[in-house]
């Protein structure tokens, strides 16, 4: 009878086995939580099975079976999950029966491992962040800052990154870690902090809703770089309150203002619109004369629907970017972009933007020494209901044959945008000179843009809360190579001494001698520290160049792409150079007059001047006074220049139109020579001439190097598919 049992038993305990297996199995495949309360369910068969086996071999023992002691079994049975035996009370059945010993031992591992899954499901969230948080910080991770809904957004877009959770409640904490968010609870000082952060480098991001003290996170990463720590700082900050708090706080921190950078959001998705979406991507060719010039019955309008956060920034980046020219008599003319805002709300109207644009710039240029320069756009703002007929009117008004118009709809939601996008898109006509974009936050993360889509989304919040938008931005790192490798350097490393150099190098060979040289740790920290070391204007000036390399590239017929398909044409630099005329390059710009030519580099210069002058203009600088110009030191040969910046002012004498740049040389030219007058004609031979006129030269020794700037920075330039 008893062999029986023991083999009924060990039928019992292999079931249960099995049973506990393939539920584990189970929801592991399901993506389960492995570690949940249900694992007690997991007791009750154990306790029974074991409890039986107990009463069997008292039984065997001859023991007087009644309720107590039936009741006392209950111990013997729940001392197998505290790790103790009953020896005398089994051993007599397991040497009579030896199945037995096969059943007491996978019973009591059976016993033990629900023991173990049931009181760890207790504990299993602390014990899953415990161990995410401990492999993160194993390796280089972003802290975000806070548990505010973007800190959190932002984590649940990134595997590799966690929430400090400093001051967190108890029930906020527990809900994070119900959600499945890795959350290290821990003050926020350097101290802590540091014992955290030193094996491996970090970054820190707090984005404006985590509301920490911004001059709290300057002092702490100074403090951490202090003491041996490697981590960087990200605050949410736009270029404006970015340069406050460089110039009052930021500076100051001695070896933490090197790790500590500001963001956007809404700035990171103007700038990816105007680098994915330049309006010369779109317009049509017949647009152009052959130079590059606007055709004189030409218009390019851009309509903004809702003008909140992002149409705000986006108008802010297209103003700077999207800039144009005309021909007139023998000279050029801006032909600056014409912006429509739609909004029903004052407050959205009324801006320091509009007012810079429309009076304070225009207030700042009634008295100058130069002359004003050219308005950076024009701006026609209405307070309406975007429902009303008129606005529809207005819309289908704005679209014909001679006007490319950009429509951009950012209103209150993405179902908003969308119907509204389609009601502007059911009235224009089909196939006109005109493109729909709509933001879309697309928080279900669907798939928006199609192959052959009318209307153009932009704007996904899963791309704007990323480690490659916000930390690794491919666009400021652009900016920062572009620098590296063409900015005037001083005690150049002979590394970049030999990379810049006039060498055999390829475009293709220097591109890939730069991969490898970012490759080491060193040499970036270089290319970032002189990066850092720029003061904010010119900062901004490389960055809005680099941003506008796709614009100039579209003007020009050619595209720039990371990654080359089959239905791709490359271009050559050959093919590049029938576009891009520039007949003064071969003469080493010794003719003055090349400068105020009509060819297309020519075009390109001159708009080149624009979207400096906006930046310029919209980063507060006003035009510099003859009588503030300081004469430096004599750069050699018995030349001399007169230095026309001050940037602790705000002021540049630059900021004038691209033919008062002229009347600009010829000042600097009389009063270094001493009444001498300017004659071109002696140009050629003149050093003292050539080195004023720089301010033209400049430009065209940067577009010069285009088509090699945007291989060695590893994109390639293809055929605009238009």
């Amino acid at each position: 009878m008893y062999l029986a049992l023991g083999i009924v038993f060990l039928l019992a305990i292999a079931l249960g086995g099995v049973g506990i297996t393939v539920t584990l199995v189970r929801a592991s495949k399901d993506g389960a939580v492995l570690l949940s309360k249900k694992n007690l369910f997991y007791l009750a068969p154990v306790f029974l099975v074991l409890y039986f086996l107990h009463l069997t071999a008292a039984l065997y023992n001859g023991e007087e079976i009644d309720f107590f002691y039936c009741f006392s079994l209950v111990n013997s049975t729940l001392d197998v999950f505290a790790f103790k035996s009953q020896r005398a009370l089994v051993l007599p059945l397991c040497t009579a029966q030896p199945i037995f010993y096969a059943d007491f031992i996978l019973a009591y591992l059976i016993g033990i491992i629900a023991a173990i899954l049931s009181v760890a499901s207790f504990f299993n969230q602390r014990i899953r962040n415990f161990i995410a948080v401990r492999r993160l910080l194993r390796k280089s991770c972003d802290i975000v800052l806070g548990t505010s809904p973007d800190a959190i957004r932002y984590v649940k877009n990134n595997k590799n990154s966690l929430v400090l959770g400093a001051g967190v409640s108890r029930k906020a904490y527990a809900e994070l870690l119900k959600d499945g968010t890795p959350v290290l609870r821990l003050a926020f000082e350097a101290k802590p902090l540091l014992r955290k952060l030193k094996r491996r480098e970090h970054n820190l991001i707090a984005f404006r809703d985590s509301r920490f003290s911004y001059t709290k996170i300057i002092d702490v990463i100074t403090a951490i770089t202090d003491g041996g720590g490697r981590a960087s700082v990200h605050l949410e900050a736009n270029q404006d309150e970015m340069k406050i708090l460089k110039e009052k706080f930021i500076s100051s921190a001695s070896s933490g203002a090197a790790h500590i950078y500001g963001f956007s959001k809404y700035e990171l998705m103007a700038r990816r619109f105007v680098v994915d979406h330049p309006i010369t991507k779109y317009i049509p060719r017949d647009f152009y004369n052959e130079n590059l010039t606007l055709k004189k019955d030409k218009e390019i309008r851009v309509v903004f629907v809702g003008f909140g956060k992002v149409n705000y920034q986006l108008f802010r980046m297209c103003a700077m970017q999207f800039q144009f020219a005309k021909e007139k008599g023998k000279g050029l003319v801006a032909a600056p972009v014409q912006y429509y805002v739609f909004d029903h709300s004052d407050t959205a109207l009324h801006n320091e933007f509009f007012s810079r644009i429309l009076f304070e710039a225009d207030e700042e240029f009634r008295d100058c020494d130069f002359p004003e320069p050219e308005e950076i756009c024009k701006i026609k703002t209405q307070h309406v209901d975007i429902n009303s007929i008129e606005v529809k009117k207005q819309f289908k008004s704005l679209v014909g044959k001679d006007a490319y118009t950009y429509f951009i709809v950012s209103l209150e939601s993405d179902l908003e945008d969308a119907s509204y996008a389609q009601t502007i898109r059911r009235l224009l006509p089909e196939n006109g000179n005109y493109k729909i974009f709509v933001r879309a936050k697309n928080a279900s993360k669907e798939r928006l843009n199609g192959e052959d889509d009318e209307l153009i989304y932009f704007g996904e919040e899963r791309a704007l809360y990323t480690h490659e938008n916000i930390v690794n931005n491919d666009l400021a790192e652009l900016a920062k190579r572009i620098n590296l490798m063409y900015n005037g350097i001083k005690d150049k490393p002979k590394w970049l001494t030999d990379l810049r150099g006039d060498s055999a190098l390829t475009p293709k060979e220097r591109e890939a001698a730069l991969r490898a040289h970012m490759a080491d740790p060193k040499k970036r920290a270089y290319m970032d520290g002189l990066w850092n070391n720029l003061i904010y204007i010119k900062q901004a000036s490389n960055l809005y160049h680099a941003l506008n390399l796709p614009f100039k590239l579209n003007m020009l017929g050619f595209d720039m792409v990371k990654n080359v398909t089959a239905a791709d044409k490359l271009v050559s630099e050959a093919d590049f150079n029938k576009v891009y005329r520039n007949s003064g390059r071969g003469s080493g710009y010794n003719n003055y007059s090349f400068y105020f030519g009509l060819e297309s580099s020519n075009v390109l210069a001159f708009i080149e001047h624009l979207r400096w002058n906006a930046l310029y203009i919209l980063c507060d600088y006003r035009q510099m006074k003859k009588a503030d110009m300081t004469e430096v030191e004599e750069l050699g040969e018995g030349i001399r220049n007169l230095n026309h910046q001050n940037n602790d002012k705000k002021q540049h004498a630059c900021i004038t139109t691209y033919s008062g740049l002229d009347e600009l040389v010829r000042f600097k030219y009389s009063y270094l020579c001493s009444g001498k007058k300017f004659d071109a004609s002696r140009f050629g031979s003149d050093k003292q001439m050539q080195e004023l006129a720089k301010i033209y030269t400049y430009d065209y020794m940067d577009l010069d190097r285009l088509y090699s700037e945007v291989i060695t920075m590893g994109y390639e330039i293809i055929e605009l598919k238009n």
